[in-house]
């Protein structure tokens, strides 16, 4: 994707930590239901690629950062649309909400337009147009209407340069169906807008700007007794922004109004100076921005979390504050499921990454997991962050990791733990690491934890790290199973690559091919995700490459995490 053309940023808030904001189910049908129609290639013709849809965000300052990073980089269109509550905050300042928003804080916790105004203000996009479906919700709406007169949710979104579309005039609520309706329904206002568009406005022209749809939209929600829109604006309001259903019977190539920022002048939108385009983000920081991005679309909490951590590993080198805010993120995430092996998972996932901010609480999570694997994973990831600063700490943690992988039930994962447990022990103790390494009986955890080992001693001790090598590959090879091959080879290969990128490169070569081969969508997902991580040593624009083929955000965004900080590393 060109990073100086179009972006749309789609953001869907349902779900919230306190009671005072109830859920908005409809508010995913909506989210879900924009980007369809963004990416219909019959009416706004959005290219995939340029469309980033963040649902149920935990931390506003990420999601400003999030925000700021795409606007900076948009020359083209840049199309913000937000569902969720809107909030008054003491100062009376409109607040969007993200799903840790306290009432009581919304200026803090929450996102306020003043920051997305600048934000939107300071893009340099030839073109900008923000679309919010949200109201005055909860005590903020209460705390309005007893002081008096206010300005409507459009007077108080007005912004120089933007063309802002809104879902109510004043303190009004934006509607959304009962909740017997919501698994299936959108939001009134976008679920109005939605079918407006896909039926066309007929007696009208080949493409509909804002102009056009506007006043259309204000009849079909009155007609409803629904509240009524909003709109501040004009020349970004006059942008071709969709076919017009009703008019045009074939398949535009691209709506006129992406035409122009993708660099393909029409009829509606001539091409003209828009000023000097920006400095393009680094790759580094491009591929974080959509691994982030990716992280926050994923729904369920444990893959969540774990894209939360990879991203974080990825900025930690230049950024170590916004590192420490994404694991606090993940880490809220993981304690806040429920139980079961899930939560034991994500718990484990987030404990070695906590204990480089905060070692007690760490160790605390990671001895507080009642499932004995997760649990010795957790606490031998706790070690191998704490080995370089408290090596007597990391040193009794891995004996309590190795002493509790000992005694988990069942082969595969046991062989799990104590490749944990190697890898840990890699950075205090390699012969106590390599021991422990080759006990293990399962060929595919032993073929990583020796890889890892390897890595480690790489550059102190290379016949050391080519024999660990060597012991790794002929476990590796003769695995029968892809979905356990493909990860082992990668591992190989990411080890092989400091001494030797060309035998590396075939050997993940092969193990690209494995993962491709396994049915399951998860574990092809996993497995791509592995060999992503592995390639981007030796190759790292092919590694961007498969990592954006991953279908699933779930393992997509880990992927390009690890190939963000292969970049890092590289710098």
């Amino acid at each position: 994707m060109d990073a100086t053309g179009s972006r749309a940023v789609l953001i869907g808030v349902s779900a919230y930590e306190y009671m005072e904001f109830p859920p908005i189910r409809a508010a995913r049908n909506s989210l879900a239901a924009m980007r369809s129609l963004l990416c219909d290639p019959a009416l706004a013709a959005w290219p995939a690629g340029q469309v980033q849809v963040i649902a149920n965000p935990i931390s506003a300052p990420d999601l400003a950062g999030q925000i700021a990073d795409l606007a900076g980089a948009t020359s083209g269109v840049l199309l913000l649309y937000y569902v969720g509550h809107g909030v008054r905050s003491a100062g009376r300042e409109l607040c969007l909400t993200v799903t840790s928003t306290h009432p009581g804080q919304p200026e803090v916790t929450g996102l306020p337009w003043d920051t997305v105004a600048g934000l939107l203000r300071g893009s340099p996009a030839h073109t900008r147009v923000a679309i919010l479906d949200c109201c005055f919700a909860g005590q903020a709406t209460a705390a309005a209407q007893a002081s008096g007169e206010d300005p409507g949710l459009a007077d108080l979104t007005d912004v120089d340069g933007v063309y802002t579309l809104t879902a109510t005039t004043s303190d009004r609520a934006a509607h959304v169906p009962p909740p017997s309706q919501q698994d299936t329904a959108c939001t009134s206002f976008t679920g109005e807008l939605r079918d407006l568009i896909r039926n066309g406005i007929p007696g009208l022209g080949p493409q509909l700007t804002f102009g056009d749809i506007y006043p259309v939209l204000c009849d079909r929600l009155a007609a409803r007794d629904l509240p009524a829109p909003a709109q501040r604006g004009t020349a970004a309001g006059q942008f071709a922004f969709t076919a017009n259903a009703a008019a045009v019977p074939g398949i535009p190539a691209l709506a006129p109004g992406l035409a122009h920022s993708l660099g393909r002048a029409s009829p509606a939108s001539p091409a003209g100076p828009v000023g000097p385009a920006p400095a393009a983000p680094s790759r580094h920081d491009r591929i974080v921005t959509e691994a982030l991005l990716a992280a926050q679309s994923i729904p369920e909490e444990n893959p969540k979390a774990r894209a939360l951590i990879a991203v974080a590993e990825a900025v930690a080198p230049a950024d170590p504050e916004r590192a420490t805010r994404l694991i606090a993120d993940a880490t809220r995430i993981a304690q806040s499921i429920a139980g079961g092996s899930v939560r034991a998972g994500a718990l484990a996932t987030v404990a070695g990454p906590l204990a480089a901010s905060d070692a007690d609480r760490a160790q605390t999570v990671a001895e507080s997991i009642p499932e004995e694997a997760e649990r010795a994973a957790a606490l031998a990831g706790v070690a191998e962050t704490l080995a370089g600063a408290d090596p007597d700490r990391s040193g009794r943690l891995i004996a309590d990791a190795e002493r509790v992988a000992q005694s988990v039930p069942g082969a595969d994962r046991k062989a799990e733990a104590l490749a944990a447990v190697a890898e840990a022990l890699a950075a205090i103790d390699t012969d106590q690491a390599e021991r422990v390494a080759q006990s293990i009986s399962a060929a595919n955890w032993r073929a990583a934890a020796l890889a890892a080992i390897a890595r480690a001693v790489a550059s102190t001790d290379a016949d050391r790290a080519g024999r660990l090598i060597a012991d790794a590959e002929r476990a590796a090879r003769p695995i029968p199973g892809a979905s356990s091959r493909a990860p082992a080879l990668a591992a190989v290969g990411r080890a092989l690559a400091v001494t030797d990128a060309g035998r590396a490169e075939r050997l993940i070569a092969d193990a690209e091919r494995s993962a491709q081969s396994i049915p399951v969508p998860d574990r092809k997902g996993s497995a791509l995700a592995a060999v992503a991580a592995a390639l981007a040593a030796v190759d790292p624009e092919h590694a961007e490459r498969l990592a954006q083929s991953i279908p699933g955000a779930s393992w997509r965004a880990p992927a390009l995490a690890a190939v963000a900080r292969a970049l890092a590393d590289d710098r």
